[in-house]
């Protein structure tokens, strides 16, 4: 037994689509952490003819998406000195965010470097030159011989001022790099015009509404007021009707905040604690049999109110589904599919040490 994961990867194709109309700009759809749930390499196919370029946070994601023959350019945000020539021999393009890692490209021989973007941090404080270095930045890269491909920033949450100290940084290397790509905005900030640049970057803007998850009731009972429903006192203000859902805190069923369910079109909340295996919802007067289906995520119940019932964002509801959930593809044309070759594991490394050293400070030299 059990939960269905079903990806619409059509709705994804056309995401994109509606992204690319709507800002008028380049695309790069952010692949990690296996598609934010939704399967990297297949959404990666699916997406070919759609994204200029693809995103993912380490050189094994990189490399997994080679192996499953995708061409699409690919940023590795996470590309330590050490990972240079793997990135190159793998013709990823990697994402050079300190001094240390920028000596170790400019020592490489011509050959054996990588297609690379510069990030600086201009706010959000994670991984990046700091902005105030750029020019130093640019000097050392002028020195060496060493042309960027792109140059980006990252928002912690939208905002002019952080969009105005990019644009600083930015035209320091669009003089002297007339063809650099600079980019910054990402799915919250598609609509603020100076954020949007050469090209955006998305993630969850390219998923919304492509995720279903599906499972079975697998028992019905009658408790009454007071009886309590799962491990611990939960006591039910009044007498009820429960089904019991297959699916627990294993398969990504969260046992601090269970959120609503939808059988036969309609909304019930879950009653008592989530177990490992199963939990249970307050059926109402829904008429409800054991094998009946029973939504957790798709229709009315979408990643955004999932999310807000639970506390949490729509990434980490798009990723939590684990343990005993198979996923399953369908297409605009109606076909359905199993994956062929899965993009690894979801992956949450992304939260860097400090840029260079002595609080931050690049030194190049």
């Amino acid at each position: 037994m059990r939960l269905i994961q079903t990806v619409d990867l059509g709705v994804i194709r056309r995401n994109v689509a509606a992204v690319r109309a709507r800002t008028g700009v380049r695309v790069l759809v952010m692949v990690k952490a296996d598609a934010y749930g939704h399967g990297m390499t297949e959404v990666a196919r699916a997406i070919a003819d759609e994204a200029d370029m693809l995103g993912v946070a380490t050189l094994e994601e990189g490399e997994e998406l080679r192996k499953c023959a995708v061409k699409t350019p690919v940023l590795v945000a996470i590309c330590p000195p050490g990972g240079l020539m793997r990135a190159s021999a793998a013709g990823l393009t990697a994402a050079v965010t300190d001094a240390e890692t920028l000596r170790a490209l400019a020592a490489l021989p011509l050959p054996l470097r990588p297609v690379f973007h510069l990030k600086f941090d201009t706010g959000m404080h994670r991984l990046g030159f700091p902005a105030e270095d750029a020019g130093e930045v640019l000097n050392f890269l002028l020195s060496r011989g060493l042309v960027p491909e792109g140059v980006y920033s990252h928002f912690g949450e939208p905002s002019a001022a952080q969009a105005e100290r990019f644009g600083a940084v930015a035209s320091l290397f669009v003089r002297e790099f007339p063809a650099v790509t600079t980019h910054l905005a990402s799915s919250s900030s598609l609509d603020m015009p100076e954020a949007r640049r050469d090209m955006v970057r998305i993630g969850h803007a390219a998923y919304l509404g492509a995720m279903r998850v599906e499972s079975r009731v697998i028992a019905v009972r009658r408790v009454r007021a007071g009886e309590s429903v799962g491990y611990g006192h939960h006591p039910l203000p009044r007498d009820a009707v429960i089904a019991v859902v297959f699916g627990g805190y294993f398969d990504g069923v969260y046992r601090e905040s269970p959120s609503r369910v939808l059988i036969g079109g309609r909304e019930c909340p879950a009653a008592g604690s989530v177990c490992m295996d199963m939990f249970a919802v307050d059926v109402g007067d829904i008429p409800v049999r054991e094998g009946d289906p029973v939504i957790l995520l798709g229709g009315a119940l979408t990643a955004q109110r999932v999310a807000a019932a639970r506390g949490t964002t729509q990434h980490e509801v798009m990723t939590s589904w684990h343990g005993r959930t198979e996923r399953v593809y369908v297409d605009q044309t109606g076909s359905t599919q199993e994956s062929e070759c899965r993009g690894g594991e979801n992956e949450r490394r992304g939260e860097g040490v400090g840029v260079g050293s002595d609080h931050g400070r690049s030194h190049l030299s």
